[in-house]
């Protein structure tokens, strides 16, 4: 399979598979979904902790909860949960002055994009969007596969938020994330069968 050429067109969906998608070097890629849709999973596959990525910085906050779980795995996680988010978005705005760079976010907290195109501005860096389109009710069985499911009123605002999320960027990336210039839409069996997000 042919990779996806340097994305240039705002609101590009994926037509047919691609093996892979790639971006110019002074990127910040936003890999986004609801909760359960497969971010982590995507990226430990692309991304294994601890490899070399050849300078791609990978921010996920799920690997930050795992380092954390050691010392708090005792606390129930909804009382140190506000905390990790935190401490997760903090790293990844101070980290964004140059790419390329991989973030992990669900995309569906307004105030959360808009301090992304911010930052992502300030340092002259160009967004792109690859968004995860899964159903709720597959994403949900992603979340019991992980052991961790989201409460129902939080999951059900992330599905009603969703289906405008994505007609927002096909329409235009820059809705999303202010200053976003690509968006790449992927169903859950073309992320499975996506073999590299490279950076050039």
């Amino acid at each position: 399979m042919a990779g996806l050429g340097i994305a240039e067109a705002p609101g590009t969906r994926l037509a047919q598979d691609r093996a892979e998608v790639r971006y110019p070097a002074d990127s910040v890629v936003v890999l986004a979904g609801i909760p359960g849709a497969g971010k982590s999973t995507l990226l430990r596959r692309l991304f294994p902790e601890g490899a070399d990525h050849q300078g791609v910085r990978v921010f996920d906050s799920e690997r930050l909860r795992a380092r954390w779980m050691p010392v708090l795995a005792a606390v129930p996680y909804p009382w140190w949960r506000p905390l990790l988010h935190l401490t997760y978005y903090v790293k990844v705005l101070s980290a964004m002055r140059e790419g390329p760079m991989i973030l992990h976010d669900c995309a569906t907290r307004p105030w959360v994009r808009r301090l992304i195109g911010w930052r992502a501005r300030r340092s002259g860096l160009a967004v792109h969007l690859i968004l995860l389109d899964v159903p709720g009710d597959v994403a949900r069985s992603g979340q019991h596969a992980r052991g961790r499911v989201v409460r129902s009123g939080s999951m059900a605002t992330h599905c009603r938020r969703w289906p405008r999320l994505i007609a927002r960027a096909v329409d235009d990336p820059g809705h999303l994330v202010p200053g976003a210039v690509s968006a790449t839409i992927l169903t859950r069996g073309q992320a499975n069968r996506l073999e590299q997000i490279a950076f050039e």
